[in-house]
């Protein structure tokens, strides 16, 4: 596909990285002329410096023969104008990258895609997205979901207490008493294990599940969890994430308490939020934290702006007894690693989770990475079965041999029906399948798969 991107920052080269990966044609728009020397020498593509309104600049990117259009700089209004120049031209897809309320949520009957837009992007809701992932299942170390929601890949460590360890394969898929519950991975000693039928979930072990939202409370059966709602959870942040996250907190927990530093903005969200409790207060104030009483909070999540409130908020929280902690983060994503080695349990980046929003819409129906399973050697891959593949001619058992222990199918949809397979399951023609694939087999798969 021929792309244009507007807008160069973490969002826009996270998007140029994945896409050149995948051999399309890309170009990118910036105003910023550091920005271009800063990270021209990254990648191998058309840089144009100028603003996305421009129609000349537009031009000069290759719009005119775009197969889409993705807009994601700071500014709203040039992302929605980028579009409609776009449509003029015949562009046929066309996201935009859109942060203001009154875009979202117009007061007047006003049509984004008569403008121009096809996809809207909500990055503040992305980010929400993301955290309700690990509420949605306490304790786990990774969280993503596919199918807007409709399917769970899931990380947990494993406990000598847990039913499922000792347990073989077989056992496994037995505790599951006949719920979709697949086991894709095992990481034992820092190795990623593709399981076959002989293998033992040990304690100490890490599992990664794929399953569908409706077998989540079988699923935490299986892990000795309850699915109950949250007790308590602790928000800190003054800005619109943290308003989104309150919203969606509604029915997700018995109480949720929001710690808004600035005064005017709690005011103009208590006047919309009739059940959540908003302190004027600073979480990074250890007097703050008792009088709310954090040690009885399962989630305190630090959504603030500032990547070095978030941070210390998280470990104040975590130090009074906090369970979980989840912090926002704008660092680059190798700092994952030491924010987690610290005590912060999970770390989310707002423009990174708001680029695999966007490249979920981009590839729908093609082979998208959706995750980097922590450092291991892994991903989760969905992948499309093209007409008349290799991967549609037998069945799985006996089309599957070339890749076995190198990769596994975890789940298929079709006609938006979710299937579990099985060996004797054979693929169609439009079938969408989510694998976790060990990165070296992506090439492989992607020949499986290919249209021939």
């Amino acid at each position: 596909m021929r792309i244009v991107i507007v807008g160069a920052g973490l969002v826009g080269t996270s998007l140029a990285e994945y896409l050149l990966k995948e051999r399309h044609d890309v170009s990118i728009i910036e105003t910023n002329a550091d920005t271009i020397e800063r990270v021209r020498d990254k990648f191998d593509l058309l840089f144009v410096e100028g603003s996305g309104s421009n129609p000349r600049v537009l031009h000069e990117a290759g719009v005119a023969n775009a197969d889409l259009l993705l807009a994601v700089s700071p500014d709203d209004e040039v992302n929605i104008l980028a579009c409609s120049f776009a449509a003029q031209v015949n562009v046929p897809k066309r996201i935009a990258r859109i942060r203001d309320l009154d875009y979202i949520h117009p007061p007047l009957h006003i049509n984004l895609e008569a403008l121009g837009v096809t996809k809207l992007i909500d990055p503040e809701q992305a980010v929400v997205n993301s955290i309700i992932q690990f509420i949605l299942t306490p304790g786990a170390i990774e969280a993503a979901s596919f199918e807007n929601g409709k399917i769970l890949l899931r990380e947990f460590a494993v406990s000598s207490e847990m039913p499922i360890a000792g347990k073989n394969l077989m056992e496994f898929q037995a505790l599951t008493d006949s719920q979709h519950v697949l086991l894709m991975t095992i990481v034992r000693n820092d190795r990623a294990i593709i399981p076959s039928g002989e293998i033992v979930i040990e304690a100490g072990d890490e599992i990664l599940a794929l399953f569908p939202l409706s077998s989540r409370s079988k699923f935490l059966e299986m892990l000795n969890k309850e699915d109950q709602p949250a007790k308590k959870i602790i928000i800190s942040g003054d800005n619109l994430t943290a308003f989104k996250l309150a919203q969606s907190l509604d029915g997700l927990a018995e109480e949720v308490i929001w710690a808004c530093q600035n005064r005017e903005y709690g005011r103009w969200a208590a006047d919309r939020l009739d059940r959540i409790e908003i302190l004027h207060g600073d979480s990074t104030e250890i007097e703050l934290l008792k009088e709310i009483h954090a040690e009885r909070a399962e989630f305190f999540v630090a959504c603030s702006k500032n990547t070095e409130h978030n941070v210390l908020a998280a470990l104040l929280a975590k130090s009074q007894g906090v369970r979980e902690t989840i912090a926002i983060s704008d660092q680059p994503p190798r700092s994952d690693r030491l924010l987690r080695s610290v005590g912060i349990d999970h770390v989310i980046n707002p423009r990174l989770t708001t680029a695999m929003s966007i490249l979920d819409h981009v590839h729908r129906g093609r082979m998208l990475s959706e995750i980097r399973i922590r450092d291991m050697d892994l991903e989760a891959v969905r992948m499309l079965a093209g007409n008349n593949s290799r991967i549609t001619e037998l069945p799985l058992y006996k089309a599957w041999k070339p890749l076995a222990r190198k990769a596994i199918i975890g789940a298929i949809i079709r006609d938006e029906q979710l299937i579990l397979p099985r060996g004797d399951t054979q693929l169609k023609t439009g079938d969408q399948t989510i694998i976790v694939a060990r990165t070296h087999t992506i090439p492989d798969l992607v020949k499986a798969f290919k249209e021939r």
